[in-house]
């Protein structure tokens, strides 16, 4: 039998749950059309030996660049430089350090033409590595620093606002009597500060934090409200990898929550945005089957007398 054509993408009926409004992200010359049901896999490579999950520290440029474009060849859209870690056990690496091991990083994952984004706090750190190429900051503070919108916006580059209510690196839970309203909170207030900044509503998006100051009955709220957070009409970015609520309800440590990374990127999925991960072999996978049995992308051509896909060789 010969191969069959493939089936039409995303003219069939979108899956329950998943709403019917795009999201368009501007980040410099980059431009992501964020559909519903299909998120953007953002891949993580640290440059900071202390992230609290990386299997291994990748303490080269080379390293680390060939990591990242692993996974790109795998199916991310985006790969998050991480700077300093938010871990609060560690101590803080000195901004001339974050930046002198960033910028090599970016540099050439630039040009490769491959979408840059960087996470940090630091304003300083963000204005070197924009002026390297990078299309996006991914300010874990919360834009606790204002200079970060006005550099975004130079640059026409993307902003990522997380919802936090504490500084970097400091371990605290806040106590407020609605976490969800206090992210919305949060949310409209930050939108408008970047919008003062010159920043325009296609260039925001928003991450709900889950993890930063949240205990893990806040994240199990903030996860069941994110439909309020996409009636926003932005992007949401969801840090879906390894995180601490999972570990709790399963009882895996860190490295070992492949399984309950897919499941938050699942609970995430209906919203227009990206999943910020370690594993994005894995997680582009399942999002293949899953995107292909939604009708939100085609089936692949197939031959059915092929059969290393069907069974295990036996010899």
């Amino acid at each position: 039998m010969t191969a069959r054509p493939p089936e039409p993408s995303s003219t069939g009926p979108v899956p329950a749950g998943v709403g019917t409004d795009r999201v368009g992200l501007t980040a410099r010359q980059h431009r992501f059309d964020l559909a519903p049901g299909a998120p953007v896999v953002m891949g993580i490579v640290n440059t900071n030996p202390g992230s609290f999950s990386d299997r291994e520290h990748l303490a080269t440029t080379e390293r680390q660049l060939a990591a990242a474009l692993a996974m790109v060849d795998a199916g991310a859209g985006i790969i998050d430089v991480g700077t300093d870690s938010g871990v609060t056990y560690g101590e803080a690496v000195d901004l001339r350090t974050q930046i002198d091991r960033a910028v090599p990083l970016v540099r050439q994952l630039v040009g490769r033409g491959v979408p840059v984004s960087v996470d940090t706090p630091s304003s300083a750190v963000a204005e070197a590595t924009l002026a390297e190429g990078a299309c996006m900051i991914n300010d874990v503070s919360g834009l606790a620093d204002p200079r970060i919108a006005e550099l975004c916006a130079e640059h026409r580059a993307a902003l990522v606002v997380l919802h936090t209510r504490a500084g970097h690196k400091q371990d605290v839970f806040v106590d407020v009597e609605d976490v969800v309203e206090d992210v919305l909170e949060l949310f409209e207030d930050r939108i408008a500060r970047a919008q003062e900044a010159g920043l325009a509503r296609d260039r925001l998006v928003l991450d709900p934090g889950l993890g930063y100051t949240k205990t893990p009955h806040d994240d199990v709220e903030v996860l069941r409200a994110y439909s309020r957070f996409a009636r926003l009409g932005l992007a949401l970015l969801t840090g879906a990898s390894r995180k601490y609520f999972t570990g709790v309800i399963t009882g895996a440590e860190p490295p070992d929550r492949l399984p309950e990374t897919l499941a938050t990127v699942e609970l995430v999925r209906s919203v227009p945005g990206f999943v910020r991960v370690h594993d994005v072999d894995e997680v582009a996978r399942y999002l293949a089957v899953a995107e292909t049995v939604d009708g939100l992308r085609a089936l692949p051509a197939y031959d059915l007398e092929r059969t290393r896909l069907r069974w295990i060789a036996t010899g």
